[in-house]
């Protein structure tokens, strides 16, 4: 589609040298370029505008015509401009400065976002985080639009975009702290479905779980489904059920002062990688290369050390 302007920056560039020396031949030295060319250019871009911009002297170089004064001020705004955008896509590409617009499965937030924040800020303090905690599809619809670059979730709810792994978590399960089940090891799937299972209320989280048990040859049990992360762990404190997840926290307590403990399950059930997606065929700018590897240190850091789990699973349940 045509945008109806017809000229070009190097034409605007080669009035306002031309201009400013008042000799064709002169600019044309400036800018690296021959007589012909720029006097071309200057012709060409008067019959654009439709107005006469220099008046050629013979052996006296050009001057300006008022139409011409008038549209030097505006040309030398316009080329300033176009170097100013061109120095901050310099700088967008090349370097951690500015601002980084980051989608954030909103289950996965509470359990990274903070330390991401603070290595942020003690990394790279010029770069700016602005973080849009989404379920999986308005953070797939976000990357589509172009609103965020990168989108920290896990593959199996990458979609069409790329995906760049950071860690493989092992699915286990969450328990009352009094619940006697997997006091003396991990415990097989049927054993847990006796009683409910408790998730997010999302399509994803159900269809998981759906998944996950089918391929385990298990009946789904009863599904009680909560809105947040630590409403699912404050009903299965309280002995509703159980909960699978992946993402670990240290805090065993929960927010009305319940206890919740991890169980590992046996049996060969498939991991979920964590990460990053974006757009296929986009290069990944020095912003985006900064938040990963703070990411990366994040993650790690999440990882070490004892930790009770308090992350519903998000799951890849498909071989």
């Amino acid at each position: 589609m045509s945008d109806g302007l017809g000229f070009s920056l190097a034409q605007l560039r080669y009035f306002v040298v031309s201009a400013e020396v008042g000799n064709i031949s002169e600019a044309a030295e400036q800018l690296c370029a021959s007589q012909s060319t720029v006097s071309s250019a200057v012709m060409r871009l008067e019959r654009q505008l439709g107005v006469q911009l220099l008046l050629r002297h013979h052996a006296r170089g050009v001057s300006l015509t008022p139409s011409g004064r008038h549209l030097l001020r505006e040309a030398r705004d316009l080329l300033g401009r176009a170097r100013n955008l061109k120095a901050r896509g310099d700088a967008l590409a090349g370097g951690a400065v500015g601002r980084l617009d980051v989608g954030f499965l909103a289950s996965l937030a509470p359990f990274l976002l903070p330390g991401v924040h603070q290595l942020t800020r003690q990394r790279y303090a010029d770069l700016r985080l602005t973080v849009h905690e989404e379920p999986a599809d308005r953070l797939a619809a976000l990357l589509g639009e172009g609103r965020c670059e990168l989108a920290v979730t896990y593959d199996f709810l990458a979609g069409d975009a790329r995906f760049h792994a950071l860690a493989e978590l092992p699915v286990h399960a969450v328990l009352a702290d009094g619940d006697p089940l997997g006091g003396s090891g991990p415990v097989e799937l049927a054993e847990l479905a006796a009683r409910p299972l408790v998730t997010l209320n999302t399509p994803d989280d159900i269809r998981h779980a759906e998944k996950l048990f089918a391929n385990a040859g298990v009946p789904l049990p009863r599904v009680i489904g909560a809105a947040s992360v630590e409403t699912v762990r404050g009903l299965v404190a309280a002995g509703s059920g159980f909960a699978l997840m992946y993402q670990r926290s240290r805090a065993t307590t929960t927010l009305d002062g319940g206890r919740v403990r991890r169980v590992g399950i046996a049996g060969d059930l498939p991991p979920a990688s964590l990460g990053v997606a974006m757009m296929p065929g986009l290069a990944m700018s020095g912003r985006g290369m900064a938040f990963l590897e703070v990411l990366g240190s994040t993650v790690r850091a999440s990882r070490s050390g004892p930790a009770e789990p308090a992350h519903p699973a998000l799951g890849r349940a498909g071989p």
